[in-house]
This record gives C-alpha cells, structure tokens and sequence, in this order.
C-alpha cells in the first residue's frame, strides 16, 4: 500500500501576518489569535525561526522571556528530579505554547528538546505587555493551552502503568498520532522512544515489528508510520 501523501505546501508568504493566515497551526495558536486581532504593531514584534534536531528550546527553572507556539516539529519534554537527573516525561508536537508560566511570572517547570528539526513563532513578553495585548483573551487561550499540556503529561504517565512494551508502544503511537493530528506519525528515534518508556532500544524495536505483524501499524519508512485502528478513547474527553 503506498504511503498516504503529505497535506499540500500552503502558499509562500512574505509577512509574519501572512505566514498566520496559512499557518497549519492558526487553529491551535494564541499567537495567530492575537495578530489577527491588533496585526500591525505586532506583525513586526513575531519571530519566525528554525530549530533543529538536539536544540534546546526550554530550560527548567527559568522565567521564559519569550512565548512560543510550535508549527512543526516534535519536541521532548524534560524534568528534573529530586536527584538531580533529568529524564524525558512527554512527548509534544505542533500547537504546543513554550514559556507559558513567563507570562505568569514563573519558572519552566520542565525543559524541553527537539527530536527532530522544526519552526516556531516567538514574541516576546515585554511586547505582549508594551502593546497591550496581554488581555482576557490571549490569556484565556494560554490558560487552555496549559491546561491540554497538563492533561497530556497525564496521558504520558498513563501509558507508563502499560504492562509490556508493545502496550507503551500502542499507547504512544496514538497520543502522538492524536497531537500530530494526523494518522500518519513522524517517529521519533528508537533511542528517543526507549528512554521515555524506561526501555531499551532493542525492546522498542521488538515491540514495532509486533505491532506491524499484528497489522496495527504500516511502516511507511524508516520514520513515518500509519496506525490501521487508532483508538479515540486513548484522551480522555
């Protein structure tokens, strides 16, 4: 079966405030909500830019400067514990707002990391209060946005209390294929999957190629996969 093809390329845009407009993640981003709402002074205030593989993006602990909202890319998330060793706890995709406790005054509670390269649009706080957009709205968006972010670290820690490997895999795939929006997954690395479920790179490996042989899942290739019957009830409503 050939590979389902990618959503077709939006136009080009030359401004911030058209990038908004066709950006795959206007829907999902307070960012776009607030420059479609006072566009000109802001349109010269948002920061389009790329990041790659390995950045970090987020560091535990620090008042962010700048809010972000991720239009491509999968990012890993981090905590640190009380023994000083940070271990990833989540996985997050498109949609997804960076340095929301800055707006509140407060430290990142978790640090985060691409897996994979990808784009971003920022705006710095100091902006969002110089121009006045701080307001009821953008705050309501941002408190939703943290609170899917706080329900999503819950589905992650629900698939840790899998009893096998293949079931954390299950689990996995479909929280992604759920953030992603999509039902053709970008996989992040087998090195990157085993550590996040406390596992071991050969076990994630055994646990795809069961998931394939059982049909649950088609490998598209090395990095892309389909789940043949995702299940909805994986978040809760």
């Amino acid at each position: 079966m050939a590979p389902a093809q990618p959503p077709a390329l939006a136009p080009r845009a030359s401004s911030p405030l058209e990038r908004c407009q066709f950006c795959a993640a206007r829907t999902r981003c307070p960012i776009s909500s607030v420059n479609a709402a006072c566009p000109e002074p802001l349109a010269a205030a948002i920061r389009e830019r790329s990041f790659q593989k390995h950045d970090i993006l987020q560091q535990q602990g620090e008042v962010a400067a700048l809010l972000g909202s991720v239009k491509l890319g999968t990012l890993q998330a981090t905590r640190r514990g009380s023994d000083g060793s940070e271990r990833p706890v989540a996985l997050f995709s498109q949609g997804h707002l960076l340095g929301t406790y800055g707006l509140l005054g407060q430290r990142n509670p978790l640090g985060v990391r691409a897996l994979s390269s990808g784009r971003l649009c920022e705006i710095r706080v100091a902006d969002l209060y110089r121009l006045g957009r701080l307001d009821p709205a953008l705050l309501r968006l941002v408190h939703e946005n943290m609170a899917a972010a706080h329900g999503h670290l819950a589905d992650w820690a629900h698939v840790m209390h899998s009893k096998t490997v293949t079931e954390q895999l299950l689990l996995s795939l479909q929280l992604m294929a759920l953030e992603q929006g999509h039902p053709m997954i970008r996989l992040p690395s087998q090195q990157a999957l085993a550590a996040l479920l406390g596992s071991s790179r050969e076990s994630v490996s055994r646990g795809l190629r069961l998931l394939e042989q059982q049909g649950t899942l088609t490998r598209a290739d090395r990095w892309h996969c389909r789940l043949n019957a995702p299940d909805k009830k994986t978040r809760p409503d």
